[in-house]
């Protein structure tokens, strides 16, 4: 028996993502990439302001009819923001999955946090939209 693919539903879903992440999509057969630089401004003393480009990485692969996918992110983060982060990661109205990771390492003086789920893409990017959010 084939199954058939609803590919309405998943380009919405792909499509909703991307709206709510403000980032256009890369896709291939299997994975649908987002990728954009944010901004963060530090002042360091009275007189000197640093700006950074930090990169932002979300990937959804094996979508299945249901909704459900795994979703990956990986998120430069300033040492202060970290814990704006993910204080609001872990406060948000949508709870983790049972199957969620995240990983944190220091990478070019920065934070750099992977997180992984298999869940809904839409619920994965709300929940990490709210935390972006955080930053502002």
């Amino acid at each position: 028996m084939v199954e058939v693919v609803d590919t309405d539903s998943q380009v919405f879903i792909i499509e909703k993502v991307s709206k709510l992440l403000d980032i256009e999509v890369e896709t291939d057969s299997e994975i649908c990439q987002f990728k954009k630089k944010r901004t963060a401004e530090a002042q360091k003393n009275s007189k000197v302001y640093v700006r950074w480009a930090l990169d932002l990485k979300v990937s959804i692969s094996s979508l299945e009819n249901d909704g459900q996918a795994v979703n990956e992110a990986e998120i430069f983060l300033l040492p202060e923001e970290l814990p704006n982060f993910t204080s609001a990661l872990i406060q948000h109205s949508i709870l983790f999955p049972t199957n969620f990771s995240q990983q944190l390492s220091m990478e070019r003086g920065m934070y750099c946090i992977r997180i992984k789920s298999q869940e809904s893409p839409i619920n994965f990017a709300e929940r990490l939209v709210g935390a972006l959010k955080s930053l502002a």
